[in-house]
């Protein structure tokens, strides 16, 4: 078993049996909750009301929200955070700004995927202070491991909001009693929701070397917030048993909020809730005819769609088509160019979102998905014949979210000439591939999965192009339902397996050696310096060089490294190593 999954599930365990020491029971008992077992998942949970199951998606089948909202009133995408900070504001915690959406403090992660990453690892392990001990922050995040679900589930996206719930305190002033009770009264006092249509449940929750025990809360069978209560690091451990306590415990409540906003509306999805100007603009541009009665009954049961939680996904659909009677293919047909045009919506928003934070779409890094969100969203348009202006969709997104992100509409011409030069790039690519596609086709042969992607990566090669081709011909193959969330996974599983060798024979050398002073930290205007040689060494046929100290950013967060010069020597890129810094030579 994956080693965070194990730990997870052994701190389940532990505080199931020990409620009282892992989670806020004081503070759940002062909202008349009462601790109870779901019949179907077996999951501890907290309502007000006696409940048979737990009123998770996946254990309610179903959302009961949708046009039938629990909340007092709609609240609109960016006053979700205005509100809540405003509510927490008065309880002491400080609003901040929001972090870049590419991580570069980080040389695990390419993009920011949280709002604990912002603070993870320095100010988590004690290393820099925190902006405020108390505060909340409207994170834009980018994930891609739910590529495939985008557009069906209605409640996945690439690019999303994590508005942050955060504090730093020494053990003796942490208080997990406290933190529950004023994001609990959010769901009472600023959403409106009423205490009976809660559900708190028991879980844990690790990432970025730190874990904990956690709540979720749930209404309407949508999950719409998750505190933790972040108390161990977990580097280098195996077991529960290993674990460290963290000098400095942290709450991290992350709170999506797209889920906010659309609960409180009650709209047929996520994107028309937060994004309803631009669903405006897509639906009126591709002048489609969505069966909306079809698809307002397909939305409460979208979320048994969820590629990460099933193992037959045609069964899936069967099971829906057969509960809103309807034959799978004619549903699969009605819904479709729905979640296509859903998907752009998405894509382009989480494209806007990298883009104007200098990230580009590449074949290399983090780049890769936003070459392919970029490219899924250039096959939407081609495979329905749609005359859509990616520039409007992008001004339309900017100009939507200005208050919440001033900063998108800043970089929109420069946006304009990627996206441009990209759409070329693709067109160019699929006229050189059609001629491999007929050969393939010529052979009749079956292509496996591995096949489907490598000719995916190499030559940009759909499966929907070669089941097209292959059906021209009278042979049927299979295509995986997750195949891009495959090609995510291939992508991740090389970069970390390149990355981890290179840095473990990296490690060898720099065993003894004081961590590098970052003066780029200090100053990011500093052009040169006066450094002190450390050491000089040569590592699979390449030389390097460690200083006392740098201004060289290096490979991290999906950010190329600084180049320049030391002394006479070019330096082609700067490697981390734990606390040393790396300098490669370029060779003669």
């Amino acid at each position: 078993m994956n080693v965070v999954k194990k730990i997870k599930k052994q701190i389940i365990e532990t505080a199931s049996n020990n409620p009282e020491k892992f989670y806020p029971v004081e503070a759940l008992k002062s909202f008349d909750l009462k601790r109870q077992k779901c019949q179907k998942c077996g999951v501890m949970f907290w309502s007000s009301i006696t409940r048979e199951i737990c009123g998770d998606t996946s254990c309610v089948k179903e959302y009961s929200f949708i046009e039938n909202s629990p909340c007092e009133k709609p609240i609109e995408f960016q006053e979700v955070y205005f509100k809540f900070s405003e509510l927490l504001q008065k309880e002491g915690y400080t609003p901040i700004k929001n972090y870049p959406v590419v991580a570069r403090w980080r040389d695990d992660l390419d993009f920011t995927i949280a709002s604990i990453v912002d603070f993870q690892p320095y100010v988590v392990s004690g290393e820099i202070a925190p902006p405020a001990q108390y505060l909340t922050v409207p994170q834009n995040c980018l994930r891609f491991g739910d590529i495939d679900n985008v557009g069906y589930t209605g409640r996945h996206h690439t690019g999303f909001t994590m508005i942050g719930q955060h504090t730093f305190q020494k053990p003796e002033n942490y208080n997990p009693n406290n933190y529950f009770t004023i994001w609990f009264k959010w769901y009472l006092e600023g959403l409106k929701i009423q205490k009976d249509e809660l559900v708190v449940h028991e879980d844990a929750w690790a990432g970025g070397g730190n874990c904990g025990a956690s709540l979720e809360v749930f209404s309407r069978g949508l999950e719409i917030g998750n505190q933790v209560y972040m108390t161990y690091d977990m580097n280098n451990a195996n077991d529960i048993s290993e674990l460290k306590e963290l000098d400095l415990k942290v709450l991290d409540m992350g709170m999506g909020q797209e889920r906010c906003c659309w609960i409180s509306k009650g709209s047929l999805n996520s994107f028309e809730a937060c994004m309803p100007e631009v669903c405006k603009y897509l639906f009126e541009t591709t002048k489609i005819q969505p069966d909306w009665n079809i698809y307002k009954k397909f939305l409460p049961f979208s979320g048994n769609l969820n590629l990460d939680e099933i193992e037959d996904i045609d069964l899936e659909w069967q099971k829906i088509a057969d509960k809103i009677k309807i034959n799978v293919k004619e549903l699969k047909e009605k819904i479709e160019p729905i979640a296509a045009i859903y998907q752009i919506a998405d894509y382009t928003r989480t494209l806007l979102y990298a883009l104007t934070d200098g990230a580009l779409p590449s074949n290399v890094k983090g780049g890769y998905n936003l070459r392919l969100i970029l490219r899924k969203t250039l096959d939407n348009i081609n495979k329905f014949n749609w005359n859509i202006d990616l520039d409007e969709v992008m001004r339309i997104h900017a100009n939507s979210l200005s208050k919440l992100y001033p900063e998108l509409s800043k970089e929109l011409l420069g946006i304009s000439k990627i996206l441009k030069l990209e759409t070329i790039k693709h067109q160019n690519h699929k006229e050189k591939v059609e001629n491999k596609i007929k050969s393939l086709v010529k052979k009749g042969k079956t292509l496996t999965t591995d096949e489907f992607i490598k000719y995916y990566i190499s030559d940009g090669i759909t499966p929907e192009e070669f089941e097209i081709s292959f059906n021209k011909q009278g042979i049927k193959i299979e295509i995986p339902n997750n195949f891009f969330t495959l090609v995510t996974e291939f992508f991740e599983s090389r970069k970390t397996s390149d990355n981890i060798e290179k840095k473990n024979k990296l490690a060898e050398f720099t065993n003894g050696i004081p961590n590098t002073e970052l003066l780029f930290y200090e100053d990011i205007n500093l052009l040169e310096t006066e450094v002190n040689i450390l050491k000089e060494f040569t590592c699979d046929n390449e030389d390097y060089i460690i200083l006392d100290k740098t201004i060289f950013y290096p490979t991290m967060g999906g950010q190329a490294s600084d180049i320049g010069f030391i002394g006479d020597k070019k330096i082609v890129e700067a490697i981390k190593i734990g606390g040393v810094i790396c300098h490669r030579v370029l060779k003669n």
